[in-house]
């Protein structure tokens, strides 16, 4: 399993060198043993820079530390990584396996420890070994981030991704995609029998990414087979380790530079003009190894060979060493970039790969361009694998692989299947004008329906309201002819026995001639009840009441509705001063209209519906409720004076009064003076309601009628969803009918896309498309096949120029 920057051991028995005084190992966990430390400048750096320095010194051997000691322990937390274990530990840093636990995604870190001048101290941080090497480290910890910086500019799917970088514990981390894979130097013994075609294919991503990064100004300075990884799940090449050519901590005015003997050109080691040239000398070295199984000679060694008397260059040419195995023209252009002065190589990654691919010139053109949209979308690398790269896999890795990918393709709509991007638009064409249509037709009914029924509710709480109205005054004209009896004023001027016992019998015959009243008693100034209908009350006193307290003062005076301190019933009050000869206040008379009364008016709405009566008074009191428990209690809590007053009064023969906390309705309807309606929550069926209100005439009641929503909107919203069904069994037709006239068009698409792919292999047979339509995508297709002819014919000339020369 392969990582940024951590590739396995090496094979190779080179080891490393330093010139000059032993230096740090570079800023990459990967302590490879193939690379040498010499003077140049930092790396990753602008395509062309010029730097004398003093001539190398001796070579001589140095071995880095290779114990994990230094390492984070498995667990150790770094923001929202979690370190899993050691990838890889070399002189400048360790690369760790961790998790991203907040997206559950593996990741490679790098963290920056030159081990031969810095330490972990027991608290995780990291610091210099003295004062001396302060600066060294802190120099080398701001390359370190230049390189995470440059690397994070890169965009390119062979090019290894740096998904940020970071400062902590002293030192710095920077997070790469965790590629899976094999380095390529493990990876190609076990597939060197591909042919020349394949491993150009291979190859090519690979350049483009290069190109990439010479484009932007950078060089890559330390290409081998080490730093090219073959991802595991593609199989295609990706580039690493940016920063394992330059220098991350400097000894004094000098910078070191760690090269890879064999690989890197004569121009690292003299620090002489550097371009991409450069690369293009590490490329062709990797593909002398690929090619032949020996990497090319150190360029020191042959330089110094060629420079003494009669010397020649030691180098095999690739010409040479893989003759027959290759074509002729793909080995001259790794010969050219390995050539040693850098003005005899190739200038440009694109001016090398014409030579590379001059056996396939007709095919390297035509494989750019179809090519083109692959790049688009490189997140889904499998759709321009080469089918040898598929064929590799064994079955279950091409089933995990396609699950990934169809996965992969759900969630991104621009991969969706053509076929299946054109149904859903023609049946969203044709069916969401429908749904719009419905709702809005909908919505416009419910809106129609619920104001005429609120004009009903409205119209019904006006006539149960007058009916209220009328029972009260019914009862108050009563109460006034009671007040104005000759009998009457006489017995409370003059009481007496005789005349107590007339009188009981006059208010009994009263009250059973009129249901509505359920007491009537005639009071003395005193507050005594000294003649009433019901003998329980006669006797007792209700000073304390506040009708009794008007009629003394010469008013009439009804009440809302008061449970009787007496009786227990429930009813209105109304009390009618009676006055002497001389005007004085005598007494009073006292009606009790029953509540019932009033409940038989309220009930009657709400028989045999889903209506809902109330009635408030003006405190904001619950007087009528078909409910129970709702009675008396009030729609919003009430005011501490407002409670107390109750209290006194005895109102209602409770010391607390319930909130029902329903405010809007309560904003409505308490103390209303006009009719109106109103829409709220209730409390009570925890539903959306609505209500008409009427004020009673004469009083501070208020006559409500409520409704719950669902009860009007119910047969719309059952009508809405057989729509839906509709539209529902509609669109599946449609969508059968929408796919079939799709295929018809993405079947021939199909074909030219695997005719590109037969073509990228260079399979002209299985590119070749059988016609059978005249529409575009018919004359497409024959334009396809002459194009497919033009290059047959162009192949056939070259194999007839090749074989007659």
């Amino acid at each position: 399993m392969g990582t940024p920057g951590g590739p396995g051991p090496d094979t190779d028995d080179d080891i490393t060198r330093v010139i000059g005084p032993p230096r740090v190992a570079p800023a990459m966990p990967d302590d490879d043993p193939e690379k040498t430390v010499v003077k140049a400048p930092t790396v990753p750096r602008p395509a062309t820079r010029t730097v004398p320095v003093p001539p190398p010194a001796p070579l001589r051997p140095f071995k880095p530390k290779t114990g994990t000691a230094l390492a984070l322990p498995p667990g150790f937390r770094l923001h929202e990584y979690r370190i899993d274990r050691v990838l890889g530990q070399g002189g400048f840093g360790i690369t760790y396996l961790a998790t991203d636990v907040n997206l559950n995604t593996k990741v490679a870190i790098k963290e920056y420890l030159p081990e031969d001048i810095a330490f972990r101290t027991s608290g995780q941080t990291v610091s210099a070994h003295s004062s001396r090497y302060r600066d060294r480290y802190r120099s080398g910890l701001d390359s370190f981030l230049v390189e995470g910086r440059t690397l994070a500019t890169f965009r390119h799917p062979n090019i290894v991704r740096v998904a940020r970088f970071f400062e902590a514990h002293q030192t710095a981390y920077m997070v790469l995609e965790y590629e899976r894979g094999s380095p390529f130097k493990t990876w190609w013994p076990e597939h060197a029998h591909i042919g020349e075609k394949e491993l150009l294919t291979l190859i090519q991503p690979l350049l483009d990414g290069l190109s990439v990064v010479h484009g932007m100004g950078f060089l890559h300075r330390d290409i081998k087979p080490d730093n090219i990884q073959v991802r595991r799940r593609d199989g295609s090449l990706v580039l690493l380790d940016f920063g394992s050519a330059r220098q991350a901590v400097s000894h004094g005015t000098q910078d070191d530079v760690a090269v890879t003997p064999g690989y890197a050109p004569i121009e690292q080691y003299e620090d002489g003009d550097q371009g991409a040239w450069t690369d293009i000398y590490a490329m062709g070295a990797t593909l002398y190894w690929t090619v032949t199984g020996q990497k090319p000679p150190d360029a020191m060694d042959r330089a110094m060979a060629a420079g003494r008397p009669g010397g020649t260059d030691p180098w095999v040419p690739a010409t040479v060493a893989a003759q027959g195995r290759y074509s002729e023209s793909f080995l001259k252009a790794i010969d050219w970039a390995l050539a040693l002065q850098a003005a005899e190589r190739p200038q440009d990654i694109a001016q090398w790969r014409g030579a590379l691919f001059a056996t396939h010139a007709a095919s390297l053109g035509l494989q750019e361009a179809l090519r083109a949209g692959d790049a688009a979308d490189p997140a889904d690398p499998a759709d321009h694998l080469p089918h040898h790269r598929l064929a590799l896999r064994s079955a279950p890795r091409r089933l995990a692989f396609g699950l990934w990918r169809t996965a992969r393709r759900v969630v991104r709509p621009g991969s969706w299947p053509m076929a299946i991007k054109m149904s859903l638009a023609m049946v969203m064409a044709a069916l969401l004008p429908m749904l719009i249509t419905g709702y809005y037709n909908l919505q416009g009914s419910l809106a129609a329906v619920s104001d005429g029924e609120l004009r009903n509710l409205q119209q019904l709480a006006r006539s149960t309201a007058g009916r209220v109205s009328q029972l009260i005054g019914d009862s108050q004209n009563l109460a006034r002819t009671l007040g104005t009896d000759e009998a009457f004023v006489q017995f409370l001027a003059h009481p007496d026995a005789n005349g107590a016992e007339a009188m009981r019998s006059k208010l009994e015959r009263l009250v059973k001639s009129n249901p509505d009243i359920g007491l009537m008693m005639l009071m003395d100034t005193k507050g005594t009840a000294i003649v009433s209908s019901d003998p329980k009350v006669t006797g007792r006193n209700f000073a304390f009441r506040e009708y009794f307290r008007e009629a003394m003062q010469g008013h009439a005076h009804v009440t809302g509705i008061v449970v009787g301190a007496a009786t227990g019933a429930a009813g209105m009050f109304y009390a009618h001063p009676v006055f002497g000869e001389d005007y004085e206040v005598v007494g009073a008379v006292v009606l009790r209209i029953r509540a019932a009364s009033f409940d038989g008016i309220l009930e009657q709405v709400g028989s045999g519906s889903q209506l809902t009566p109330f009635m408030v008074d003006g405190d904001g009191v619950v007087i009528y409720h078909p409910n129970q428990r709702v009675l008396y209690s009030s729609l919003v809590r009430l005011p501490e004076a407002t409670l107390a007053k109750i209290r006194a009064d005895q109102r209602f023969k409770r010391d607390s009064i319930e909130s029902l906390d329903m405010p809007d309705l309560a904003q409505a309807v308490v103390q209303a003076k006009e009719q109106g309606h109103v829409t709220y929550r209730s409390t009570i069926s925890r539903t959306e309601e609505i209500a008409g209100f009427s004020p009673v005439v004469g009083q501070d009641w208020v006559v409500g009628v409520a409704e719950p929503r669902s009860a009007f909107e119910e047969p719309l919203n059952r009508l809405f969803a057989q729509l839906l069904w509709s539209v529902l069994l509609v669109g599946l037709l449609f969508t059968g009918l929408a796919l079939m006239f799709a295929r018809s068009i993405v079947r021939p698409i199909r074909a030219l896309t695997g005719a590109a792919d037969a073509l990228k292999r260079g399979d002209y047979a299985a590119a070749n498309l059988q016609v059978r339509t005249r529409d575009e995508i018919g004359q497409l297709a024959r334009t396809f096949n002459v194009l497919i002819d033009v290059l047959r014919q162009r192949e056939r000339e070259r194999d007839r120029d090749r074989s007659s020369s």
